[in-house]
């Protein structure tokens, strides 16, 4: 039978000879009935914290997402205006071989800036983001911990009640 706080304060005993004080009973069903509700209550609350959690590794998710897709974005937009460049520089240096050269040069080397300076910024954003990550994954395992371990307690609290309850009033 799966105990409630409020069969926990219904409860009644039969009077026998040299049985328990019934107002010291009562006052502990009562007790007990008070912090179950408080257990439950807590439960409750981290069961909703836990929700929370979820979401938000659904929202880092999608952020992650997010960011490496505008990862290839700006990595194709890169590479197009490096290609630009490099046409350009191309073009010049059949009008002007000399000329040419150095602004071929020029323009691979700023391709080639843009292009590790993008790079950089993608791997940072990913690193943020798998930050963000393995915090809200460990963030999600310590309310998880904390439930299991309220549960053992409500669990133990319950034992050791039904236990008192077992070992002092008498059938």
């Amino acid at each position: 039978m799966k105990l409630s706080p409020e069969m926990i304060r219904e409860q009644r005993f039969r009077t026998r000879f040299k049985g328990f004080d019934r107002q010291e009973v009562t006052a502990f069903l009562l007790d007990l009935a008070e912090d179950m509700e408080s257990l439950i209550e807590e439960n409750s609350l981290l069961k909703g914290e836990i929700e929370e959690g979820k979401k938000r590794q659904r929202e880092i998710e999608d952020m992650i997402l997010s960011l490496r897709q505008f990862t290839e974005e700006r990595m194709k937009m890169a590479e197009s205006e490096s290609s630009a460049l490099v046409d350009k520089a191309e073009r010049r240096a059949s009008e002007i071989q000399e000329a040419a050269s150095r602004k071929m040069a020029e323009a691979e080397q700023r391709a080639q800036e843009v292009l590790a300076q993008a790079m950089r910024k993608a791997k940072e954003m990913l690193r943020d983001a798998e930050r963000a990550r393995q915090e809200a994954e460990r963030s999600l395992e310590e309310i998880s911990e904390r439930r299991k371990a309220m549960l053992e307690q409500l669990r133990t609290v319950v034992d050791s009640c039904r236990a008192w309850i077992d070992a002092h009033v008498v059938q």
